[in-house]
Order: C-alpha cells, then structure tokens, then sequence
C-alpha cells in the first residue's frame, strides 16, 4: 500500500476566540500511539495547541506501558504498528478502561476495517491522510463526553447514546444497534437539526463515498429508523439527512 502524502496535512493553528476551550484542557492528557515520527509530531502539535498535554509513544508495547502507568484521558492510536496488531492492542486499551475514549487512525480506508475498530469500542475512527484540525476537534468532543456526568454518553432530545457500550435508548429501553449503525447516528446526534450531507456521512462513517455506497448509507438510515422510530431522522432531499429530537416516533 502506497504510504499517503503528508504533504497536505498543514501545520495546525488555532484561531483567535479559542482559549477558554484551550484553559479547558489544560488539565487533561493525551497518549499517542505512532510509529510514524512527523506523523506522531503533527497530531502532538496540534494537541498541545488546543491546551492538552501530550504524550507519544512509537510502538505499541510502549504504548500500552505507558497506558497503564498514566491516566491519560484520552488515546491516540495507529493501527498500523511495527510491535503489534492494531485489533488486538486497541481490544486492551478499551477492555482496561472503557470510559477512556480511544481514536483511531490509519491508513486503511476499507469500510470493514472502520466497523471492525468500532466495534471493538473505538470511539472514533479517522482515514489518512487527514486535516490535523479536524482530528483535534474529533479527539475534544470525546473527551469532553466521557469526562460529563454521564461518562460516555450523549444526548439530544429524548434521544441518548451509551458510547461505552454502543447501545440508544429514545424513552423505550435499550436498542442493540450494529457498528455502522452506531457510528452514523452519533454523527447525526452531533449535529441536532442540522443537515449532514450524504458525502459526509458516507466519509464519517465508511471512510469513503465509493461507488454504491449510498445505497449503503440509505440502508443503515432505514434500519435506524424501523428499530428508533421512523420520524426520527428526517430525509432532506437532494442533500443529506438531519436527526429531529422535537419527534421521536412510537417504532416498530
């Protein structure tokens, strides 16, 4: 596999208006796992600039050591390491603490690799290459959910989501949901009312809008729907989707 051109990630840089949110996360740590030097200093700069302490380490062994030693609050991991398998060390970052959100990134784009992580209790999973901001502000949404009253859960409307345990519940009890299905409701639930748009959707949660594959994101949104309620996530067509928290129907 062609390794990706990290020619276009730029150097991160915060706008002005962002210190309260960098004073937030003065007191908070994130490890990263990366083997790749200018890779592993890119994602670090960028967290140090949004207020984070940082910590990197290029293998998974020391990874893990260091994992267990620290309490960092939230982890970065490539799945690609030259020590150990990505699945496996991923499996024990989540198993020893699952409340720690862990993101994952790599340069594997297939959308199995993306539901497999997930469904190891990934929180988040990012494609290489990518834009450094984005990741930061993907690693902040986790780690401020996880250190809430509610640990790893999020809300909107009558709707919340166990991020720990991949499970929603509207009002009625628990619902079992797959990876994808998991993975394309939070997107829409961090975006309360607002369209999202299919191209971003298919990127989020399958890594790439390939041919067919909106096919792919229709299905998951009908599968939501019979098993949440069918008026939930609201069709803008031509565009994308929206989830409406103001009517959550009665389901199946």
């Amino acid at each position: 596999m062609r390794e990706p051109s990290w020619d276009r990630v730029p150097p991160f840089m915060f706008e002005r208006g962002s210190d309260e949110r960098t004073v937030m996360n003065a007191q908070r740590s994130i490890l990263v796992i990366e083997d790749e030097g200018r890779i592993a200093d890119l994602i670090a700069r960028g967290l140090a600039g949004a207020g984070y302490a940082v910590e990197t380490m290029r293998t998974g062994a020391t990874g893990l050591e260091r994992s267990r030693s620290n309490r960092h609050d939230g982890v970065v991991l490539d799945l690609l390491l030259p020590d150990a398998d990505g699945f496996d060390l991923l499996h024990e970052l989540v198993g020893e603490r699952p409340r720690r959100p862990v993101v994952v990134v790599s340069g594997l784009s297939e959308a199995g690799t993306k539901v497999r992580c997930l469904g190891l209790g990934a929180a988040d999973f990012v494609v290489k290459p990518f834009s450094v901001r984005d990741l930061v502000e993907r690693i902040q949404v986790q780690v401020h959910t996880a250190a809430g009253p509610g640990g790893r859960m999020i809300g909107a409307g009558p709707i919340s989501l166990d991020l720990a345990r991949k499970v929603v519940d509207v009002g009625r009890g628990a619902v079992s949901l797959s990876a994808d299905e998991f993975a394309l409701l939070q997107r829409l639930m961090a975006r309360p009312g607002r369209v999202c748009s299919r191209h971003r959707l298919l990127q989020d949660v399958w890594g790439s809008p390939l041919e067919g594959s909106g096919e792919v994101l229709d299905g998951c949104v009908e599968r939501l729907r019979s098993k949440l309620g069918s008026e939930l996530i609201e069709t803008v067509w031509s565009t994308g989707y929206r989830i409406d928290v103001s009517t959550v129907g009665e389901g199946p």
